[in-house]
């Protein structure tokens, strides 16, 4: 498998009146605070955060820390929790990811 990195997000946003509340509903703001601050290419430069011998293969650092970060900032608490944003194909497209990391 290819590493899975996380990249920026290439969405159009409208906003509109909303019918009903999500709990994913400030996920694209939270993006936008990391994407300000470069959190994710602090988090890739960071040399320790990665223990994977072959880095070309499977999920890199930054992409579960988001994972974990959209998880936490949408009422998860657990890994389970965390996978489930699998679910969600605004997750995944924010992410610009096929899939999420797995419990």
């Amino acid at each position: 498998m290819p590493t899975v990195t996380k990249r920026s997000p290439r969405i159009r946003f409208e906003f509109v009146a909303a019918r009903k509340q999500s709990t994913l509903g400030g996920l694209p703001a939270l993006e936008a605070l990391a994407q300000q601050f470069d959190l994710w290419q602090k988090i890739r430069a960071l040399p320790g955060l990665d223990p994977r011998t072959r880095t070309s293969h499977g999920y890199s650092p930054e992409l579960i820390v988001a994972q974990l970060i959209y998880c936490f900032c949408s009422g998860g608490a657990s890994l389970a929790d965390a996978e489930r944003l699998n679910d969600e194909p605004l997750v995944r497209q924010l992410a610009r990811v096929k899939k999420f990391a797995d419990q």
